[in-house]
């Protein structure tokens, strides 16, 4: 309907669909033909403050090593206590207190 001619009622035209290049299905085409990366793949910015070296982990780096290695890091936990019923489920490595025992042992 971008053809508005005389005969035709203001009202009919709709100026929101003039745009192609913002409608809907264009976006959606145009997403899927993006390459896809890691959800952790990022790009580091330029370190103007040289407060941090290049070489120092930030939390991208770690979350890398996290889905490279398979491992979760738990530290962030450390000394909390542990509401999980199943305890022993995350190996026992994970366990907070060695004497209690859990589920299914």
């Amino acid at each position: 309907m971008s053809d508005n001619n005389d005969t035709t009622a203001p009202e009919l035209h709709n100026s929101e669909q003039d745009n192609e290049s913002s409608q809907a299905q264009t976006i959606a085409e145009q997403a899927q033909h993006q390459t896809q990366h890691s959800p952790t793949e990022s790009v580091k910015g330029p370190n103007d403050s040289d407060l941090m070296g290049d070489s120092t982990q930030d939390v991208i780096d770690h979350m890398r090593d996290m889905e490279s290695s398979g491992r979760i890091d738990m530290d962030a936990y450390r000394g909390e206590p542990n509401m999980d019923d199943d305890e022993g489920k995350y190996s026992e490595s994970n366990k907070l207190d060695r004497d209690l025992p859990s589920d299914g042992e």
